[in-house]
């Protein structure tokens, strides 16, 4: 449970934080043939499938657009239900109205290297460990 939550759920909780929303199936976009050309040209594997995640709300308007490879997806999801799932065995057993206050929520339980580099580390408690340099 602890190796699948750093290594292979964690780096995409880090990217939930970071979106701030949550990455729905029906945001996901599979790109266009200039877009795997373009891929291509970067040396990408395009035998993979590819997706971009667009928002529809705007205010979460990014300059760059998100591209993930179908596994990647795949994991992006797991950490979505990995997050809802933490949310509804929360010791307070609250109710959540929307899935930024799940975010708001599991920053404030999780160990703080998931949440550090988003809006959510504002309302963060003290890290787990600290390095010492």
């Amino acid at each position: 449970m602890i190796f699948d939550l750093f290594f292979r759920v964690g780096p995409a909780i880090q990217a939930i934080f970071e979106l701030g929303y949550e990455p729905k199936e029906e945001l996901f976009y599979e790109l266009t043939p200039e877009q795997y050309s373009q891929l291509e040209g970067e040396g990408k594997d395009v035998s993979k499938t590819w997706y971009t995640i667009i928002p529809k709300d705007q205010k979460y308007d990014a300059p760059e657009l998100l591209i993930i490879d179908a596994d990647e997806k795949s994991v992006l999801m797991d950490a979505v239900r990995y997050i809802n799932s933490f949310c509804v065995k929360s010791e307070e057993k609250q109710q959540f109205s929307s899935f930024e206050e799940k975010l708001e929520y599991a920053a404030s339980k999780l160990p703080t290297v998931f949440s550090q580099s988003s809006k959510y580390t504002e309302n963060k408690k003290a890290p787990h460990l600290k390095i010492i340099k």
